[in-house]
């Protein structure tokens, strides 16, 4: 990459920073993420992301600050997907390391992969267009990540309703994870 694209892409740095950080805490706030998920670790991958970002940036088609505000969220979502599927409790820049209890940790996150996609399955049956949602959302079941609209615009629902329908399915898969956790520890 030129020093010249670089010195262009990052010449707003305030502006980068500002929404990086915004991202960053929307979708904290949005994904309710595992407490092992450092909130400063999410803002260091925003920022590799944005270095990432400044070679697949057109400077002829938009503004870096334009560009990288277009593609953020959806940028971050995956990468902290990613992470969160590997169930590695690691800052997510670093590679994940195999350590000597990996039997057991093989064991658990099998577990708790199946706990989620036996919670999924009971989403798709009690609410249907919240497991629609989701799924497409999170890039889950054969579909790619992709933003609320897009979201909104396949399932033909009105503007705001998809975000609604991710909140209630999310809030309802948080449930059905929660109730298994008691039940594990009850019975």
């Amino acid at each position: 990459m030129s020093r010249d694209r670089m010195a262009q892409a990052f010449a707003d740095f305030d502006r980068i920073q500002q929404l990086v950080e915004r991202a960053a805490t929307r979708l904290l706030r949005v994904l309710d993420l595992p407490s092992w998920l450092d909130p400063e670790d999410v803002m260091q991958e925003g920022f590799r992301i944005v270095c990432e970002a400044v070679e697949r940036w057109d400077p002829e088609r938009a503004r870096f600050t334009t560009y990288l505000y277009l593609h953020l969220d959806l940028f971050l979502r995956r990468a902290i997907l990613r992470r969160l599927r590997g169930h590695a409790e690691c800052p997510l820049w670093e590679e994940e390391e195999e350590s000597g209890d990996g039997i057991h940790e093989t064991v658990e996150a099998r577990e708790e992969l199946e706990a989620l996609q036996r919670a999924l399955q009971c989403l798709k049956e009690e609410m249907p267009l919240a497991f629609a949602v989701v799924v497409r959302y999170f890039g889950l079941e054969g579909h790619a990540p992709c933003a609320i609209t897009k979201i909104e615009r396949q399932l033909g629902l009105t503007r705001g309703e998809g975000q609604g329908w991710l909140q209630r399915g999310l809030d309802r898969l948080r449930s059905l994870l929660q109730e298994r956790d008691g039940e594990g520890r009850g019975g």
